[in-house]
């Protein structure tokens, strides 16, 4: 069995499908430790790797000893213009903006986006909840681009 380290290493890698792989360091280098198309899911995908590799329970691979590093996606680009598509609680607060645009700014820590939403404010959002080639309508652009313009003026 080889040596558990104190501390484990896993990259997520963004698939042209806007699903996630998963890759692990392990004893041999890198490993590819799974997929998935949610967000939620990445981590415990890498620790369940980590335990593959390392052939150990998976219990014994302690969250707070899990490094992740999500890069920004090619799909997308700080400032740019999305609609939310989907959300993980069709019934909670984030579930007023579905079908709304926004613009969004890549949140590297969480791995996600914030979306700022006209009359709404900013949420964050996982890549697989935006469409990042939206259609906006005139009414749409103008309400997002004055909604903008408020937010970034300094307070009187």
């Amino acid at each position: 069995m080889p040596d558990i380290p104190p501390q484990f290493r896993a990259r997520v890698r963004h698939e042209p499908d806007r699903s996630y792989a998963v890759l692990v360091e392990g004893p041999d280098g890198e490993v590819l430790a799974g997929a998935t198309d949610s967000l939620r899911e990445v981590r415990t995908v890498a620790r369940e790797g980590a335990a593959r590799l390392f052939g150990v329970p998976v219990d014994q691979i302690a969250e707070a000893h899990l490094d992740v590093v999500i890069p920004q996606p090619p799909y997308g680009r700080d400032g740019q213009w999305v609609r939310i598509v989907s959300t993980d609680d069709p019934t909670g607060t984030e579930s007023l903006d579905l079908g709304r645009a926004g613009q969004a700014h890549w949140f590297g820590h969480g791995g996600a986006w914030f979306v700022t939403v006209a009359g709404s404010g900013t949420a964050v959002h996982p890549s697989e909840h935006l469409d990042f080639a939206p259609v906006l309508t005139d009414d749409e652009a103008a309400e997002l681009r004055r909604y903008l313009g408020r937010s970034a003026q300094p307070p009187a």
